[in-house]
């Protein structure tokens, strides 16, 4: 068996609690929800592989083991240049599993546009495999296409995201039939951003849903969403405030929309405690994948509105639930909201099955060491 190592962020954050919202920003990638698949991949893994930065030297690298496993999110399309990371992999010079890889473009009917670093960063993964075979595990067919398009026709096979993985039980997957089967009385909202204009009305919508609850905003992206959520008011400029305000809660005064923050406006920097305070909500839903994703493994009915590729391929691929942004019935609410969700037991149950197989065969013909507990789950 190969040493395997682990190359990205640690799976959450220490001393979260000592540190300001630019600091987390920082250390979560600029989003917490890539904590969802980077601790998933760390709980797959033996517990003493090690975990090491990007910027360590590639001496460190080549002698703390000889193979890396890479957690990915979504890289590939117009927004990345990856062309520093590429050059550091080239350094290194290892062979290379990444798993989690997702392209991003408008719509699954568009295909994504590299930019010359990000090209360079594929055909560098691809050119590292280890057996000559598959050494990405994709999110969805989408991204498998897009691969293929972009030179790469054999080196991906569809996974899903490791977030899929994180509950090793299965009983959860009965009591989140169960509670699409009545109507949420606690609903917690994966927010959105102010940037996303287009969906304003409907994330002032879910946070109308939030406020009638008792719920939960939970925010993932966008350094002055993380202030928003930390009581950090002072910290962000006027317009970025007002910007904030204006999405959320339109209408409302500032000393209203602070109050409202500091009620209903939460962010977390473990997904162990961020799925331990999903398991009082009836329901989560939102534009943010891995925060419905996360409320999936806790057990929890969740759905996820769509508005890209990225997020309409994993809940494609995942079977979680899903709508379009653009097939949803404004207003939403606590009675009408399960109206455009459905949940299939049996197709979770079923593709979750077979994308695991796919998952630990990636990393066993690359001769790389599972974790015993995810090891007995795909043999169950």
């Amino acid at each position: 068996m190969r040493k395997a190592i682990y190359l990205g962020r640690p799976p959450y954050i220490q001393d979260y609690y000592k540190k300001d919202a630019a600091v987390l920003f920082d250390e979560t990638g600029g989003n917490t929800g890539n904590l969802a698949f980077q601790y998933a991949v760390a709980t797959h893994l033996r517990s003493d592989v090690p975990v090491l930065h990007w910027g360590m030297n590639a001496k460190q690298f080549r002698s703390s083991g000889d193979i890396i496993v890479l957690p990915l999110a979504n890289q590939l399309g117009c927004h990345t240049n990856l062309a520093s990371a590429a050059a550091k992999l080239k350094e290194i010079d290892l062979p290379v599993v990444g798993v989690g890889l997702g392209a991003q473009a408008a719509s699954l009917d568009a295909d994504v546009e590299l930019s010359e670093g990000t090209r360079d960063w594929l055909d560098t993964i691809a050119g590292l495999s280890p057996t000559g075979g598959p050494n990405l595990g994709v999110r969805g067919a989408y991204t498998q296409v897009q691969i293929s398009k972009n030179g790469w026709p054999t080196a991906s096979v569809v996974t899903g995201c490791p977030s899929n993985f994180i509950n090793f039980e299965t009983d959860f997957i009965d009591r989140i039939a169960a509670g699409f089967q009545r109507k949420p009385a606690l609903i917690a909202v994966a927010a959105g951003i102010p940037y996303s204009q287009h969906l304003a009305k409907l994330e002032a919508n879910l946070a109308d849903i939030v406020t009638a609850t008792g719920g939960a905003y939970i925010v993932q992206h966008g350094l002055e969403m993380l202030r928003l959520a930390r009581n950090e008011f002072d910290a962000l400029p006027a317009e970025l405030f007002t910007l904030c305000q204006e999405y959320i809660q339109p209408g409302s005064s500032p000393g209203e929309f602070r109050a409202w923050c500091r009620r209903f406006a939460y962010a977390f920097y473990d997904v162990r405690a961020w799925m331990d305070f999903l398991q009082r909500f009836d329901f989560v839903v939102g534009t943010r994948f891995h925060g419905a994703m996360l409320a999936i493994q806790a057990g929890v009915p969740a759905a996820c509105i769509a508005h890209d590729s990225r997020t309409y391929e994993m809940c494609q691929t995942m079977n979680i639930p899903v709508c379009l942004n653009t097939e949803i019935n404004l207003p939403l609410t606590p009675a009408n909201l399960l109206e455009h969700f459905r949940f299939d037991a049996d197709e979770f149950r079923e593709s979750r099955r077979q994308l695991l197989a796919s998952y630990v065969a990636l990393f066993r013909d690359a001769e790389i060491e599972l974790a015993q507990p995810l090891v007995s789950f795909a043999a169950s």
